[in-house]
Protein backbone atom coordinates (compact mmCIF):
# COMPACT_ATOMS: atom_id res chain seq x y z
CA UNK A 1 0.00 0.00 0.00
CA UNK A 2 1.54 3.55 -1.30
CA UNK A 3 1.50 6.57 1.85
CA UNK A 4 -1.01 8.86 0.76
CA UNK A 5 -2.29 12.18 2.42
CA UNK A 6 -4.81 11.99 4.55
CA UNK A 7 -4.58 8.23 4.78
CA UNK A 8 -1.76 8.62 8.25
CA UNK A 9 -3.86 10.58 10.02
CA UNK A 10 -1.67 13.82 11.33
CA UNK A 11 1.70 11.42 11.25
CA UNK A 12 4.53 13.98 8.99
CA UNK A 13 7.28 11.39 10.09
CA UNK A 14 6.90 7.76 8.88
CA UNK A 15 9.41 5.03 9.94
CA UNK A 16 9.90 2.40 7.62
CA UNK A 17 11.63 -0.93 6.19
CA UNK A 18 12.87 -2.42 3.73
CA UNK A 19 15.35 -5.39 2.00
CA UNK A 20 18.32 -4.71 -0.37
CA UNK A 21 19.46 -7.03 -2.61
CA UNK A 22 21.60 -9.01 -0.01
CA UNK A 23 18.52 -9.40 2.02
CA UNK A 24 19.48 -7.41 4.44
CA UNK A 25 16.46 -5.35 6.13
CA UNK A 26 17.40 -1.00 6.24
CA UNK A 27 15.28 1.33 7.95
CA UNK A 28 14.17 4.85 6.46
CA UNK A 29 12.30 7.67 7.29
CA UNK A 30 9.55 9.22 5.03
CA UNK A 31 8.70 12.86 5.71
CA UNK A 32 5.33 13.55 4.10
CA UNK A 33 4.22 16.36 2.95
CA UNK A 34 0.35 17.55 2.98
CA UNK A 35 -0.09 17.75 -0.98
CA UNK A 36 -0.40 14.91 -3.20
CA UNK A 37 1.78 13.53 -5.70
CA UNK A 38 5.24 15.71 -4.45
CA UNK A 39 8.27 16.13 -5.90
CA UNK A 40 10.60 14.18 -3.64
CA UNK A 41 14.02 13.78 -2.20
CA UNK A 42 16.36 11.13 -0.94
CA UNK A 43 19.28 12.04 1.55
CA UNK A 44 22.39 10.08 1.35
CA UNK A 45 24.56 9.85 4.31
CA UNK A 46 28.17 9.67 4.27
CA UNK A 47 30.66 6.38 5.35
CA UNK A 48 29.20 5.21 8.19
CA UNK A 49 27.11 7.85 9.65
CA UNK A 50 23.47 7.61 9.99
CA UNK A 51 20.00 9.08 8.73
CA UNK A 52 19.67 11.07 12.60
CA UNK A 53 22.26 13.02 11.93
CA UNK A 54 20.88 16.58 13.18
CA UNK A 55 21.51 18.49 9.33
CA UNK A 56 19.99 15.67 7.98
CA UNK A 57 16.64 15.95 10.12
CA UNK A 58 16.75 19.77 9.81
CA UNK A 59 16.84 19.50 6.31
CA UNK A 60 14.06 17.18 5.61
CA UNK A 61 11.95 18.96 7.78
CA UNK A 62 12.65 22.06 6.33
CA UNK A 63 12.46 20.25 2.54
CA UNK A 64 8.62 18.52 4.07
CA UNK A 65 7.44 22.15 5.14
CA UNK A 66 7.67 23.40 1.54
CA UNK A 67 6.16 20.58 0.08
CA UNK A 68 8.94 18.59 -0.60
CA UNK A 69 8.83 14.45 0.16
CA UNK A 70 12.10 13.28 2.10
CA UNK A 71 12.96 10.10 2.74
CA UNK A 72 16.09 9.55 4.46
CA UNK A 73 17.57 5.70 5.25
CA UNK A 74 20.66 4.16 6.96
CA UNK A 75 22.23 1.86 4.48
CA UNK A 76 23.85 -2.02 5.10
CA UNK A 77 25.63 -1.67 8.28
CA UNK A 78 24.80 2.20 9.45
CA UNK A 79 22.19 3.23 11.78
CA UNK A 80 19.14 1.00 13.09
CA UNK A 81 19.66 -1.02 9.39
CA UNK A 82 21.21 -4.62 9.07
CA UNK A 83 24.33 -5.53 8.51
CA UNK A 84 28.11 -5.38 9.62
CA UNK A 85 29.92 -2.30 9.02
CA UNK A 86 33.28 -4.01 8.37
CA UNK A 87 31.29 -5.27 5.00
CA UNK A 88 30.50 -1.68 4.05
CA UNK A 89 31.82 -0.73 0.49
CA UNK A 90 30.57 1.84 -2.21
CA UNK A 91 29.21 -0.93 -4.54
CA UNK A 92 27.05 -2.69 -1.72
CA UNK A 93 25.72 1.17 -0.86
CA UNK A 94 24.91 1.52 -4.85
CA UNK A 95 22.59 -1.35 -4.81
CA UNK A 96 21.14 -0.24 -1.23
CA UNK A 97 20.31 2.93 -2.71
CA UNK A 98 18.83 2.16 -5.84
CA UNK A 99 16.74 -0.50 -3.50
CA UNK A 100 15.77 2.93 -1.41
CA UNK A 101 14.62 4.44 -4.93
CA UNK A 102 12.45 1.19 -5.74
CA UNK A 103 11.32 1.07 -2.05
CA UNK A 104 9.82 5.10 -2.67
CA UNK A 105 8.21 4.58 -5.83
CA UNK A 106 6.44 1.94 -4.25
CA UNK A 107 5.30 3.33 -1.19
CA UNK A 108 4.68 6.63 -2.02
CA UNK A 109 2.93 8.43 -4.86
CA UNK A 110 5.07 11.43 -5.52
CA UNK A 111 5.75 12.94 -8.80
CA UNK A 112 8.75 10.83 -10.80
CA UNK A 113 9.40 13.60 -12.95
CA UNK A 114 10.63 16.01 -9.86
CA UNK A 115 13.47 13.76 -7.88
CA UNK A 116 16.61 14.94 -6.20
CA UNK A 117 19.16 13.74 -4.35
CA UNK A 118 21.44 15.34 -1.72
CA UNK A 119 24.43 12.89 -0.85
CA UNK A 120 26.74 13.64 1.70
CA UNK A 121 31.07 12.71 1.65
CA UNK A 122 31.10 9.54 0.17
CA UNK A 123 27.18 9.49 0.14
CA UNK A 124 27.89 12.17 -3.03
CA UNK A 125 29.87 9.13 -4.58
CA UNK A 126 26.86 7.23 -4.41
CA UNK A 127 24.43 8.71 -6.00
CA UNK A 128 26.55 9.95 -8.68
CA UNK A 129 27.34 6.17 -9.15
CA UNK A 130 23.40 5.48 -9.49
CA UNK A 131 22.58 7.93 -11.34
CA UNK A 132 24.43 7.02 -13.83
CA UNK A 133 24.13 3.30 -13.71
CA UNK A 134 20.21 2.92 -13.35
CA UNK A 135 19.07 6.26 -15.59
CA UNK A 136 17.40 7.21 -12.44
CA UNK A 137 15.60 10.72 -14.02
CA UNK A 138 16.49 13.19 -11.34
CA UNK A 139 16.44 16.65 -12.34
CA UNK A 140 19.32 18.03 -9.54
CA UNK A 141 21.67 16.77 -7.21
CA UNK A 142 23.18 18.39 -3.90
CA UNK A 143 26.46 16.91 -2.64
CA UNK A 144 27.80 18.29 0.78
CA UNK A 145 31.92 17.74 1.33
CA UNK A 146 31.97 15.34 -1.47
CA UNK A 147 35.09 12.99 -1.30
CA UNK A 148 34.77 11.36 -4.73
CA UNK A 149 38.93 11.10 -5.21
CA UNK A 150 39.21 8.42 -2.87
CA UNK A 151 42.74 7.58 -4.37
CA UNK A 152 44.05 10.81 -2.80
CA UNK A 153 41.78 10.72 0.04
CA UNK A 154 43.41 7.86 1.10
CA UNK A 155 46.38 9.20 1.47
CA UNK A 156 45.56 11.94 3.85
CA UNK A 157 43.19 9.31 6.15
CA UNK A 158 45.18 6.33 6.58
CA UNK A 159 48.73 5.68 7.51
CA UNK A 160 50.96 3.49 7.31
CA UNK A 161 50.69 2.00 10.63
CA UNK A 162 46.83 1.80 9.67
CA UNK A 163 47.36 -0.15 6.60
CA UNK A 164 49.86 -2.45 8.46
CA UNK A 165 46.97 -2.68 10.81
CA UNK A 166 44.42 -3.32 8.31
CA UNK A 167 46.76 -6.05 6.04
CA UNK A 168 46.88 -7.85 9.34
CA UNK A 169 43.42 -7.94 10.52
CA UNK A 170 41.22 -7.78 7.59
CA UNK A 171 39.75 -4.49 9.31
CA UNK A 172 41.02 -1.32 10.80
CA UNK A 173 39.61 0.47 14.08
CA UNK A 174 39.59 4.12 13.61
CA UNK A 175 37.74 6.24 15.89
CA UNK A 176 33.99 4.86 15.85
CA UNK A 177 34.58 3.48 12.58
CA UNK A 178 35.81 -0.09 11.45
CA UNK A 179 37.01 -0.10 7.71
CA UNK A 180 36.73 -3.16 6.40
CA UNK A 181 39.97 -4.49 4.29
CA UNK A 182 37.64 -5.00 0.77
CA UNK A 183 36.59 -1.31 0.90
CA UNK A 184 40.01 -0.63 1.24
CA UNK A 185 41.00 -2.65 -1.83
CA UNK A 186 37.68 -1.20 -3.59
CA UNK A 187 38.75 2.21 -3.47
CA UNK A 188 42.78 2.85 -3.62
CA UNK A 189 42.90 3.34 -6.53
CA UNK A 190 39.54 4.97 -7.58
CA UNK A 191 39.16 9.21 -8.47
CA UNK A 192 34.81 8.31 -9.51
CA UNK A 193 34.74 12.00 -10.48
CA UNK A 194 34.82 11.17 -13.86
CA UNK A 195 31.34 10.12 -13.45
CA UNK A 196 30.13 13.72 -13.30
CA UNK A 197 31.25 13.66 -17.26
CA UNK A 198 28.67 11.17 -17.42
CA UNK A 199 25.72 13.58 -15.49
CA UNK A 200 24.30 16.31 -17.15
CA UNK A 201 22.30 17.77 -14.26
CA UNK A 202 22.61 20.69 -12.52
CA UNK A 203 24.73 20.18 -9.08
CA UNK A 204 25.55 22.26 -5.97
CA UNK A 205 28.62 21.50 -3.93
CA UNK A 206 28.53 22.85 -0.67
CA UNK A 207 32.24 22.84 1.16
CA UNK A 208 33.41 23.67 4.26
CA UNK A 209 36.78 26.09 4.07
CA UNK A 210 37.69 24.05 7.30
CA UNK A 211 36.87 20.33 6.37
CA UNK A 212 40.44 18.46 7.39
CA UNK A 213 39.08 15.57 5.84
CA UNK A 214 38.20 16.35 2.76
CA UNK A 215 40.22 19.18 2.07
CA UNK A 216 38.59 22.27 0.02
CA UNK A 217 40.65 22.44 -3.08
CA UNK A 218 38.80 18.67 -4.02
CA UNK A 219 35.48 20.63 -5.04
CA UNK A 220 37.27 23.62 -6.15
CA UNK A 221 38.78 21.57 -8.96
CA UNK A 222 35.37 20.08 -9.75
CA UNK A 223 33.86 23.37 -10.29
CA UNK A 224 36.51 24.34 -12.45
CA UNK A 225 35.71 21.21 -14.69
CA UNK A 226 32.51 21.20 -14.90
CA UNK A 227 29.98 23.71 -16.14
CA UNK A 228 26.89 21.96 -14.73
CA UNK A 229 28.89 22.55 -11.42
CA UNK A 230 27.95 24.86 -8.52
CA UNK A 231 30.24 25.87 -5.75
CA UNK A 232 29.72 27.40 -2.32
CA UNK A 233 32.44 27.61 0.33
CA UNK A 234 31.47 27.88 4.18
CA UNK A 235 34.08 29.80 5.86
CA UNK A 236 33.81 28.01 9.29
CA UNK A 237 32.51 24.53 8.78
CA UNK A 238 34.09 21.31 8.97
CA UNK A 239 33.23 18.35 7.07
CA UNK A 240 30.37 17.64 9.12
CA UNK A 241 29.39 21.36 9.17
CA UNK A 242 28.82 21.25 13.13
CA UNK A 243 29.14 24.39 13.43
CA UNK A 244 25.29 25.87 14.43
CA UNK A 245 25.90 28.89 11.88
CA UNK A 246 27.54 26.70 9.12
CA UNK A 247 25.09 24.33 9.42
CA UNK A 248 21.91 26.34 9.08
CA UNK A 249 23.45 28.23 6.37
CA UNK A 250 23.93 24.59 4.56
CA UNK A 251 20.45 23.99 5.15
CA UNK A 252 19.03 27.39 3.78
CA UNK A 253 21.45 26.80 0.38
CA UNK A 254 20.87 23.24 0.07
CA UNK A 255 16.72 24.12 0.42
CA UNK A 256 16.61 27.36 -2.05
CA UNK A 257 18.37 25.00 -4.58
CA UNK A 258 16.16 22.12 -4.39
CA UNK A 259 12.75 25.02 -4.62
CA UNK A 260 14.32 26.31 -7.62
CA UNK A 261 15.48 23.08 -9.54
CA UNK A 262 11.92 20.82 -8.34
CA UNK A 263 10.03 24.29 -9.46
CA UNK A 264 8.48 25.04 -6.47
Amino acid sequence: MKYKIGTMGSRKEIPITFSNERGKELVGIIHLPEKEKPPAVIICHGFQNHKTDNKFIRLARALREVGILVFRFDFEGCGDSEGDPKQISVAREVSDLNSAYRALLKKCNIDPNRIAFVGASLGAVVVSLVIERFKIPAKTLVFWSQAFNQKELMKIWYTKEDLSQLNKKGYLVKGRKEIGKEYWLENKNKDYSIILSKIDLPILLVHGKEDKDVPLEFSKTLAKKYKNVVLEVLPKADHKFEDFASQKKLIKLTLDWLKHHLSL
